[in-house]
């Protein structure tokens, strides 16, 4: 597959409040050392990642991480055009945001397929971990998310898996035909031809 394969490509976007780690979520899947991101985001930034599925399929993610400052957001929602998926991204701290979160990819992109993300879990004790999956979980079901999924930058707790699951979602975007599909056109069977009546 090449580059750019339109129909082996996805556009996903983090969005989320300034601050909650959205570019050190980046960072941590392409295996950077983690770093406190002491500056914010301000104009919206894009890499690309190849993902091999399970049935061998490559997925290309074009992937974009946006301001989260309330006065960018006129510039970050330029790009959320043409999204496939979104990862709604927040702390412990930034609960109250999701809804809103969500509502502004839904107003500029209605079939994004969405995901909750909690972000610094590293900070959380197992039983706020817990409790705080459960609220997740909650959350995307009431908000009709993909799934919600826990993550740390600092200590790579789920991040390989959520971006694998948002390169999952090209088997219902765009359905991979197999080679070895049966053509039923061309196997039909042709009727015998009939003796013209007069």
């Amino acid at each position: 597959m090449s580059t750019g394969d339109a129909s082996n490509s996805l556009k996903v976007i983090l969005v989320g409040s300034s601050g909650v780690g959205k570019t050190s979520l980046v960072s941590a899947y392409f295996d950077n050392p983690f770093e406190n991101q002491e500056l914010p985001t301000v104009a919206p930034a894009s890499c690309t990642a190849t993902v091999t599925l399970d049935n061998a399929r490559k997925v290309d993610l074009q992937i974009w991480d946006t301001a989260g400052q309330e006065r960018f957001q006129s510039i970050s929602q330029m790009f959320y055009r043409d999204s496939h998926v979104a990862f709604v991204c927040y702390d412990i701290e930034n609960t109250e945001s999701i809804d809103q979160w969500v509502e502004r990819v839904r107003q500029s992109v209605p079939e994004c397929v969405i995901f909750l993300v909690t972000t610094k879990a590293d900070l959380l004790t197992t039983d706020q971990q817990t409790e705080c999956a459960d609220k997740g979980n909650a959350a995307a079901k009431r908000l009709n998310c993909k799934l919600h999924l826990l993550t740390s930058a600092q200590n790579g707790l789920g991040v390989k898996e959520l971006f694998m699951n948002a390169a999952q979602t090209i088997n219902n975007i765009n359905p991979q035909h197999t080679e070895n599909a049966v053509d039923l056109k061309k196997d039909q069977k042709k009727p015998d031809k009939k003796d013209k009546c007069c």
